[in-house]
């Protein structure tokens, strides 16, 4: 997902987010997987229940590289 510079801290990519999550839900998917580097929005995905797990310092070099995840289904059986 991208949201060009001119159209930033308008909503739109909570907007998208809540729709790509909304999306997912109907179908069944379990786990959503994003990517951000920390000078992109990490933030807002963790603003949005992601959790971070994983980060890579020096990628590219000077930033980190952020992974994330966000459960919406446990499985069948899991408390």
């Amino acid at each position: 997902m991208w949201v060009d510079q001119s159209h930033r801290g308008r909503g739109y990519g909570r907007a998208l987010l809540r729709a790509f999550v909304a999306e997912a839900k109907i179908r069944a998917v379990r786990r959503i997987w994003v990517q951000s580097y920390d000078f992109q929005a990490p933030s807002m995905y963790e603003k949005a229940g992601f959790i971070r797990v994983a980060e890579f310092a020096d990628w590219p070099e000077g930033h980190s590289n952020v992974i994330l995840c966000k459960t919406l289904l446990e499985p069948a059986g899991a408390q």
